[in-house]
């Protein structure tokens, strides 16, 4: 596997990021907004100095179904498609779940579309469970969950 490195982007980013992954989401606007906002961060993964994978977290989004201070999501993972199967999503995957982790929460939960077996793989390897069927305007989807940290209680 080459080198790699994982760095946080910034808006500026966004045009880099939507050339990679072939265009403009339906998303994007949203995206801008949140992270305006401070309410997600981006990362994209390198492979020498060319974006081969992108992966966010958004804090409090209730419509995402977080819970502030506790669960957040795992947004637009992708990964550039001479990238794919060589582990990078995975890789910036396990990032975004320990950066989550670090910022103290316990639980992560993330849309994943029926049709979309290779995703269902990869989150199902890193033991996200499906906890819900959903449909909205681009079809069914199935929430997914993971928790990363176990909460510990202490008795006196």
């Amino acid at each position: 596997m080459p080198a790699f490195e994982i760095k946080k982007i910034g808006l500026n980013n966004y045009p880099a990021c939507a050339a990679a992954f072939g265009g403009n989401c339906p998303f994007s606007e949203t995206c801008l907004s949140q992270q305006k906002e401070g309410n997600r961060e981006a990362y994209a993964l390198f492979v020498n100095g060319e974006i081969a994978a992108e992966c966010h977290l958004v804090y409090d989004n209730p419509e995402y179904g977080t819970v502030p201070g506790k669960r957040a999501y795992l947004s637009r993972l992708a990964t550039r498609k001479e990238y794919r199967r060589k582990g990078y999503g995975t890789i910036i995957a396990k990032y975004i779940l320990d950066l989550a982790e670090e910022k103290g929460y316990q639980e992560i939960a993330i849309g994943v579309n029926c049709d979309n077996t290779a995703a269902l793989r990869l989150y199902m390897k890193l033991d996200f469970s499906v906890y819900d069927t959903a449909e909205d305007d681009y079809g069914w989807f199935y929430r997914m969950e993971k928790h990363i940290t176990e909460d510990v209680e202490t008795s006196a």
